[in-house]
């Protein structure tokens, strides 16, 4: 009796109010699963009826295989993809004429018999003049732009310029007469559930697949190219019943996501975007195109250079971009890949591993992947579906830092370093690192001699390790102790309006006085103490700004309330960053748009004035901090600590 309960003690469970609330919600269920279940038996029963006529038509090739071998021989070398399409289309295109007469001693597309079916295509709303167009335009696709004018082709187009007609016209008229047929409106209901349908479906399908197979042969022009993707847009919602299709167009528009040519990318992206918003194909196709995109992005960054600069960053824009259409599904492939580096990065921790295990962390695409979905989860932090992921990616920054402690891999190490400072600028979530950036600003190698540099300026961004050689450089050295010091004054600025600023950058101020005194590089002295003149101002200034306020740490409200107040206004430490940042980036913009244009190819051709900037960047930076320095010192003082700073013969300074 003890373990039973009488039904009026739960009879508040039982309540009639209550049963017909979960019956109604169980009737709402029930409603929703039987909709979807029709809509997939729909699906399946349009997909059954696609495999049906397909296999008739095998059927159909068979027969006329053992009836006329020959001409079916003939039809093979002239169309390959004559499987999927209709007999009597090809053979009354390529065989007749529009009247249905035999051509005389010849089987080539003619321009004038070609501009004939387009004009009639475009004047009507033709179904035979669409599928001699088709037909027309898979004979153009199957040889591809460097296959006409072959002697030794036997397709029926033999000139570049009825090439480009054909593909032009074909591209611009044949999408917009799939709707005429359909007598359609542009935002009506899917082309699949339009009446007349089944009239047009063989021709959608058979213009689909000979447009992925022309985007995926070799030399088509850029421009024609760019004109091709521009009218596939309008045919993505067409293809709704032919997933096939659909994939094999997928697959041409991503080999030219990473082209060069902007437009060309920008057009690709377009069409492979609409192609991955939901409702436009069958579900599974969102997480298609973004694991397409994805691996598209993954086989181009296998290297980072100057040249190859543009290319992996405009993926990785379009990658991000493409991530928005479903933040659900883009949860699950940042989750899984994020885990799928986390696997290699624990493998490579473990004792004993091997060479092998290096590898798969130590590369570019490692690197590049772990900045791509740290950017997809800055961007779309607000979104509860990506913003818990933030933790995992700055585990995994942290231990590949920790992974190659090297002097040699510091390149590596302020790489992922701003990574991190980038995820917790936009995110607002702390992530400490000063320890790794100390780290570095403490090594030995940068308290030893070095010799004197050859006057090419060494880019960090481009590099993953440093040869023997350049650790002993002075630019080398250079380069990284001042990425370190930017780096360092960047994560520093991110939470320069945090109430506890103070005590946070106790244990930093007391390592750089230190630091200020071993460093033995050109100016780099000058540089630690003016990081530090930087950090005290701001110290000051949160100081001074807490002494007005009459709340403890305890209130979380008020304290939230303050710090966004002052990082709105912003303080002197997020002001000096700032300025210091535009010129960063103004610098580096003009690097790449002289690479983009030409006049200069290589990072030697501009050496000379890199130098030269750097050194004046210093010297300004310097003075502008002693202007807006309270306490400054009198004038004479800088000019003996330049005097005691300038750097001495290497054959003086070189320890024994």
């Amino acid at each position: 009796m003890g373990n039973k309960v009488n039904k009026r003690e739960r009879g508040f469970i039982t309540s009639g109010r209550l049963d017909a609330e979960l019956k109604y919600r169980k009737k709402g269920k029930k409603v929703k699963h039987d909709m979807m279940d029709a809509e997939k038996r729909r699906i399946e029963r349009e997909r059954q009826a696609e495999e049906d006529e397909e296999r008739k038509h095998k059927e159909d090739l068979q027969r006329l295989d053992e009836i006329d071998p020959e001409f079916k021989e003939y039809l093979d070398k002239n169309e390959p993809g004559f499987g999927e399409m209709m007999e009597d289309e090809l053979d009354a295109t390529l065989a007749q004429d529009e009247d249905g007469e035999e051509e005389e001693g010849t089987n080539t597309l003619q321009q004038e018999k070609v501009e004939e079916w387009f004009e009639s295509l475009s004047s009507g709303n033709s179904l035979r003049a669409l599928k001699k167009c088709i037909a027309a335009f898979r004979a153009a696709a199957s040889v591809g732009y460097l296959g006409v004018g072959d002697a030794s082709s036997t397709s029926a187009v033999k000139t570049t310029e009825v090439f480009t007609y054909i593909v032009s016209e074909a591209t611009a008229l044949i999408p917009q007469s799939f709707d005429n047929i359909l007598k359609r409106k542009k935002g009506g209901k899917a082309p699949h559930k339009c009446e007349d349908w089944d009239k047009i479906r063989a021709c959608v399908r058979s213009y689909a697949t000979g447009l992925a197979t022309l985007l995926v042969s070799q030399g088509l022009p850029d421009d024609l190219a760019t004109h091709v993707l521009k009218y596939t847009v309008p045919l993505v919602e067409h293809l709704y019943t032919h997933t096939g299709a659909a994939r094999a167009l997928l697959k041409g528009c991503l080999h030219h996501v990473a082209q060069r040519n902007e437009k060309l990318q920008l057009m690709a992206f377009l069409v492979v975007r609409d192609m991955a918003t939901p409702g436009r194909l069958p579900p599974p196709f969102t997480d298609i195109c973004m694991k397409g995109m994805y691996l598209t992005f993954v086989k181009n960054t296998h290297s980072f250079t100057f040249e190859t600069y543009s290319t992996v960053s405009y993926v990785m824009n379009q990658c991000v971009e493409l991530f928005a259409v479903d933040l659900a599904s883009a949860y699950q492939h940042v989750f899984v890949n994020t885990r799928q580096l986390a696997v290699y990065l624990r493998t490579a921790l473990q004792s004993g591993a091997g060479e092998e295990a290096f590898r798969h962390v130590y590369n570019w695409q490692y690197v590049n992947s772990l900045r791509l979905w740290a950017m997809t989860v800055a961007r779309y932090h607000d979104e509860k579906e990506l913003l818990p992921l933030v933790y995992p990616l700055a585990q995994i920054a942290c231990g590949v830092v920790e992974l190659f402690p090297a002097p040699k891999t510091f390149p590596l190490h302020l790489i992922v370093l701003s990574v991190i400072n980038h995820m917790s600028r936009v995110t607002g979530s702390y992530i400490p690192i000063t320890s790794y950036l100390l780290r570095i600003l403490s090594s030995p190698e940068f308290q030893k001699g070095y010799k004197t540099g050859d006057g090419k300026p060494v880019d960090l961004m481009f590099m993953l390790r440093a040869k023997k050689a350049d650790m002993a450089n002075v630019n080398y050295q250079t380069a990284v102790f001042n990425e370190a010091l930017y780096l360092l004054q960047e994560h520093l600025a991110i939470h320069s309006h945090s109430m506890g600023f103070p005590e946070m950058v106790y244990p930093v101020v007391a390592r750089l006085k230190k630091l200020a005194k071993e460093v033995h590089g050109p100016k780099w002295s000058q540089a630690v103490n003016t990081v530090l003149q930087r950090i005290k101002n701001n110290t000051q200034f949160i100081l001074a700004k807490r002494k007005d306020v009459g709340f403890g740490p305890s209130n979380i409200e008020k304290v939230t309330a303050f710090e966004a107040n002052l990082k709105e206004t912003g303080t002197p430490l997020s002001k000096h960053f700032a300025k210091e940042k535009e010129r960063r980036d103004e610098s580096r913009k003009m690097r790449l748009e002289a690479l983009k244009g030409g006049s200069r190819k290589t990072v030697d051709d501009y050496a000379d004035d890199e130098t030269d900037s750097e050194e004046e960047d210093l010297a300004d930076l310097a003075a502008a901090e002693d202007v807006d320095d309270e306490e400054s010192e009198p004038e004479g003082a800088d000019e003996e600590e330049e005097e005691e700073e300038a750097p001495q013969p290497p054959q003086k300074r070189r320890r024994k």
